[in-house]
């Protein structure tokens, strides 16, 4: 039977489209409520294995109701299943849509696992249970006194007593014009003439044959009572090769990401014609098709967020559309990326010897915070690493650290700035955290010191004077600086005996200078040319290597040729900055 066929096709729709749509999809003919019941139906009787006692006798007398009134609908309705739910009586209508809603809580409930059931949700079956019976007993009784006969665009509700009666009087008068063509045919009582004798067998044959009709073919019976209006209950509409959309799968367009929308529905390829489809203003085009289903491409789709219209356009039909809803894509937050986003080496060119400051600016271009990561920087290749930690930097966000080191021989080094040092954190980009510069340290310019020199004692060994006191005096030269003791004159000075001073001579040198100090004792003869004694030289030569340059306390022996000495003195050491 065609019914049967459509019964088919209504289910395969409704398992594919009713556990998407709750049971919330749009009813327009009966064959979509055919199929809602049947897959409500079917989802019951997969649940009831899970289901405990109590609850499973509910949904086992759900199913026997909500499957008796599908029996009871299709058998009256037979092939006319495409009927509009619309179109229906105002009693029918509302059963129906009223049973719908019943199936719609069902369904939701059965939806969740079955084992955790509370309650109130029992109490929902139990009480949809008793009124899908109560409607449903209510609907059979409606539909008792009915004959549902179709046409090729509307169906009729007839009269079933009105139609029974016309059977009865067709047959009864069927039965009067046989015995009455029969008593005439017998009495030979037919006109004479040709004309007249054949109309009257004529009349005579479509007399039967009319009310054998009546009686034996229900269309011919159906015409009659449309025509007369006799027995004509209503009329209702029927779709017939319309194309619907039944649902849309997914109702949101995520605008870049979602690829295929499906539209599911009915005759969607109404005589095998594709329809043009179009999102807003903007067409689209198909992946797939078939009579329930069109895959429509809609990774090009653009626009505002917000609803806009799904709409198929046929030839020679009304255009049908549906709502969908475009959204803007969730920025899906990126992983941190640690980056070197500044650095600086002070001076560019440092100085052996000084100090070189670097400065880093660590930067997290990455969407998520960055925790816990070591910040390295290497003065040179071979360095270990000068180290510092950071706890945290958010999305965004940037930090600058400073970092100190004195560089102790000169040459071309490459500095390298390495953020995430370590590699704790997960990044987008692992290979941009790291910074080198290349610079050149240069060799450190000779050292200078302001160097005194502080003449403190002289011992007197031999005066060099046999008759008594010598008269001596001492000359200092300090790197070409001269002074002299005493500062005029002669002072006079016995063997043994013992002078202190205090003389500072001050020069200033680079470390590639030596420190000479030297120092020349006389013992003068009352100023007579020619016969002044030397006492002896002090010669001594200090380098930067040296202390440096002799730094402390020194006490030298002169050369003694004639009278001898010994001098002391401190040298000092002051570095110019």
């Amino acid at each position: 039977m065609l019914a049967k066929r459509i019964l088919v096709i209504g289910l395969i729709v409704a398992v594919l489209v009713v556990p998407f749509t709750g049971a919330h999809a749009i009813l327009q003919t009966l064959s979509d409520f055919l199929s809602l019941g049947a897959n409500t139906v079917r989802e019951i009787q997969e649940t009831l294995d899970l289901a405990d006692e109590d609850v499973r006798e509910i949904l086992e007398e759900l199913e026997s109701s909500i499957s008796g009134l599908m029996d009871e609908l299709e058998e009256t309705y037979q092939d006319n299943l495409n009927i509009t739910i619309d179109s229906l009586d105002a009693v029918t209508r509302s059963k129906i849509l009223e049973i719908e809603g019943l199936i719609g809580s069902v369904n939701d409930i059965i939806q969740e696992d079955i084992r955790l059931i509370s309650d109130e949700a029992q109490n929902v079956l139990a009480e949809a249970s008793l009124q899908i019976r109560r409607s449903a007993l209510e609907l059979e009784q409606s539909l008792e006194n009915v004959i549902i006969v179709g046409g090729e665009t509307v169906a009729f509700v007839l009269d079933k007593a009105v139609a029974n009666a016309i059977i009865i009087v067709s047959i009864v008068l069927l039965g009067i014009g046989v015995l009455l063509f029969v008593w005439i045919l017998f009495r030979r009582a037919l006109p004479s003439q040709s004309i007249a004798r054949t109309l009257a067998l004529v009349f005579m044959l479509g007399y039967v044959v009319v009310f054998l009709a009546l009686i034996f073919v229900p269309p011919v019976r159906t015409f009659v009572m449309t025509s007369t209006g006799i027995g004509l209950q209503q009329r209702l509409d029927r779709i017939v090769n319309e194309p619907r959309i039944l649902e849309v799968r997914p109702e949101q367009i995520i605008i870049g990401q979602t690829g295929e929308l499906e539209v599911w529905g009915s005759t969607l390829l109404p005589n095998g014609a594709i329809p043009e489809a179009a999102i807003g203003s903007q067409a689209v085009q198909f992946n797939a098709t078939s009579n329930d289903l069109l895959v429509v491409n809609v990774s090009g789709v653009t626009g505002s967020t917000g609803s806009t219209n799904l709409t198929l356009t046929y030839p020679e039909r009304d255009p049908i559309t549906t709502v969908v809803r475009l959204l803007a894509p969730t920025p899906v937050p990126t992983p941190p990326d640690l980056q070197i986003l500044n650095y600086i080496i002070t001076p560019s060119s440092p100085t052996e010897g000084l100090n070189t400051q670097a400065q880093i600016t660590v930067r997290n271009a990455g969407g998520t915070e960055a925790r816990n990561f070591i910040v390295r920087w290497r003065p040179f290749a071979t360095h270990p690493g000068l180290s510092q930690p950071i706890s945290s930097l958010a999305p965004g966000a940037s930090t600058t650290l400073t970092f100190n080191h004195s560089y102790v021989q000169p040459g071309v080094v490459d500095a390298i700035a390495t953020a995430d040092s370590t590699n704790s954190v997960s990044e987008s980009v692992e290979n941009n955290n790291d910074a080198v510069r290349r610079i050149t340290v240069q060799e450190a310019p000779p050292r200078r010191a302001n160097v005194t020199v502080t003449f403190t004692r002289l011992l007197v060994h031999d005066d060099a004077d046999v008759g008594g006191e010598g008269e001596v005096f001492i000359r200092f030269d300090v790197n070409g600086q001269t002074a002299r003791f005493p500062a005029s004159g002669t002072r006079g000075m016995d063997n043994g005996e013992v002078a202190t001073m205090s003389i500072p001579i001050t020069v200033t040198l680079d470390e590639t200078q030596d420190l000479r100090v030297f120092v020349r004792g006389t013992e003068g003869d009352g100023g007579l040319t020619g016969d002044d004694d030397d006492m002896g030289i002090v010669n001594e030569i200090f380098s930067f290597s040296n202390g440096p340059w002799g730094q402390g306390s020194h006490s030298d022996r002169s050369s003694c040729p004639d009278g001898c000495y010994t001098i002391d003195y401190t040298i000092s050491v002051a570095f110019i900055p």
